[in-house]
């Protein structure tokens, strides 16, 4: 079999890892490289059978029967296509079986050596998860040369979502993750195909459909200056280290992130969400952190009264515990307080370990801003992991906005 690919399709085409994810934009040729290296595994090894599996049946029907029966032509291999049983028959080499994802159950019932799921990140996170679970269970065959059985992975990124969790957030062991750019296949479409996607989509979408990246696509990232393979650190707080906390107070989801600072750089190495009230944080930070000097940037709406109790603020309450407490009479505009974390990400002064604070790893990466306000999304989750941070790198590193005074000249 003569095939020509393209550099990312020949890191797929090639993989050895056990699960191989390509992230591919529109026209990128990531069905086509998946379809071959489908035909290579059963040319090595005829008799072992593959599994192809869509969103739809549809899909299915429309899309993946026409390719393959053109694909079949080119290389004049004898096949069968049979739509009731969902089976396709290639003389001398095995079974592809297609299916559809849209009930992960029905995954049942049959055997392979390895599976090919398109368009994954179609379905929601729960359901793509468990598909992939169900195919793994599939995947029994044993290949009589000692090559593993590999599960793939083809999609356009719809947002961070299953493949995103499965091969970049909590990656898989023995796993690789293929970036495929529409540019990268140019060759091989219409020469104003590009022009025409970046004239239809906005820019954040084009990120998406045209580099295969993953990104925020409800109305832009807020943190769109965090990257979390670049600021990746594994630092966490030494013994005695002094430790500086942002904080933001909500009933019964009091939220903290616990920053250490080490030559003017902050790095993130905690996380507390969900706490009750301000008097259980407190006993936590007491009890988690007992020998540190804690300097805490709060909400600065705590110095009005607590839930906990209505003679007592929240900031009282922090200053009884034992804990330094620095906070300005109102909190900083929204724009300033994004704008000196954003400021502070793209000059590398703030790093943060995703293995002790994924869930504010998380919150950075995807909350979006509002359509309607302009304004980042007050939902409740993402918001309340992130502002306490805010409060706390503003206080530290405040934008510096230029003084305008009016001055009179002689003369005049």
């Amino acid at each position: 079999m003569e095939i020509n690919l393209t550099l990312p399709q020949s890191e797929f085409y090639t993989s050895q890892n056990k699960y191989v994810a390509a992230v591919a934009g529109f026209g990128s040729g990531k069905t086509e490289v998946a379809l071959t290296r489908m035909l290579s595994n059963m040319m090595e090894s005829p008799g072992l059978h593959q599994a192809y599996l869509a969103p739809t049946y549809p899909l299915i029907r429309d899309i993946w029967y026409p390719k393959v029966e053109d694909f079949m032509e080119r290389l004049g291999l004898p096949y069968q296509i049979n739509k009731s049983e969902h089976v396709i028959r290639i003389q001398g080499l095995g079974k592809i079986f297609c299916r559809t994802m849209e009930k992960p159950e029905s995954i049942i019932g049959w055997e392979v050596a390895d599976a090919f799921l398109d368009e994954f990140d179609v379905l929601r996170t729960d359901k793509a998860l468990h598909v992939f679970r169900k195919i793994s269970a599939r995947l029994r065959q044993k290949n009589p040369l000692g090559r593993k059985n590999q599960l793939f992975v083809t999609t356009t990124p719809e947002g961070f979502k299953a493949t995103h969790q499965l091969f970049k957030k909590e990656k898989l062991p023995d796993s690789a993750l293929i970036q495929m750019s529409t540019y990268s296949n140019a060759a091989n479409l219409p020469e104003d195909y590009i022009q025409n996607l970046r004239d239809q989509y906005p820019e954040q979408l084009i990120e998406a459909y045209l580099m295969g990246e993953f990104v925020n696509l409800q109305a832009g990232s807020v943190y769109y200056a965090y990257d979390r393979e670049t600021l990746e650190t594994r630092y966490t707080a030494r013994p005695q280290e002094a430790l500086h906390i942002g904080m933001d107070f909500n009933v019964n989801d009091m939220c903290a992130v616990v920053h250490i600072k080490r030559k003017g750089i902050l790095y993130a190495v905690d996380e507390l969400f969900g706490l009750r009230d301000t008097p259980d944080m407190v006993d936590t930070l007491n009890e988690s952190y007992p020998d540190h000097h804690i300097t805490i940037y709060p909400d600065a709406s705590g110095r009005g009264t607590t839930s906990k109790s209505a003679s007592t603020s929240d900031i009282k309450i922090l200053k009884a515990g034992g804990f330094s407490v620095k906070a300005k009479t109102k909190n900083p505009f929204i724009k300033d307080r994004v704008s000196s974390m954003n400021k502070c990400f793209e000059e590398r002064m703030y790093y943060v370990n995703t293995r002790r604070c994924p869930v504010y790893a998380d919150s950075l990466e995807q909350q979006p801003y509002n359509i309607t306000t302009g304004q980042p999304l007050k939902d409740g989750n993402y918001d309340n992991r992130v502002d306490g941070s805010g409060y706390m790198v503003n206080y530290l590193y405040p934008v510096v906005k230029p003084n305008l005074r009016q001055r009179s000249i002689g003369g005049f």
